[in-house]
């Protein structure tokens, strides 16, 4: 007995140690991937309006009224495009005319807040802000195109 014990304390003792691991051959595990900015793809409704268009006045429906469509592309680290689709209109309420808005194109999207769009009106850039189903787009650049819209997704 004293001789099966004798040599089954040294087994135990090495695969004790083999489970603990040396600690020098361990490799850290990679850090988690980044999640990427928030998905945006949808359709939304335009809640509220401020530009160049509306002479800086904060405006919604029925002066102006519109529908953006979102199709995002999976994230690639913190950046994330896709296409982008507009439609909408403003009337003016002094003169009753209607001006269309249109555009489609790309938009690209950071973690960083930044927003950038290319489309059939031009590039422009600026930030996003998305709190639930409500997306806020500051455009910055070009000066034309400064403006603010709210977005509530359907």
């Amino acid at each position: 007995m004293k001789r099966l014990l004798a040599l089954f304390v040294p087994i135990v003792v090495i695969a004790v140690a083999a489970g603990c691991g040396g600690g020098d051959d361990m490799v850290d595990p990679d850090p988690p991937a980044s999640e990427g900015p928030p998905d945006l793809s949808g359709t939304y409704n335009l809640v509220s309006l401020t530009g160049v268009i509306s002479r800086g006045a904060t405006v919604g429906p029925p002066i102006a009224v519109g529908t953006f469509m979102l199709s995002q592309n999976p994230s690639q680290g913190d950046t994330a495009t896709g296409t982008m689709s507009l439609d909408g209109t403003f009337t003016n309420p002094l003169t009753g005319e209607v001006t269309a808005i249109m555009d489609s194109g790309t938009f690209t999207v950071r973690m960083d807040g930044s927003w950038g769009q290319t489309g059939r009106a031009g590039p422009a850039s600026g930030t996003y802000t998305l709190a639930g189903n409500v997306l806020t787009v500051m455009v910055t650049e070009p000066a034309a195109a400064v403006s603010t819209t709210v977005w509530q997704r359907q």
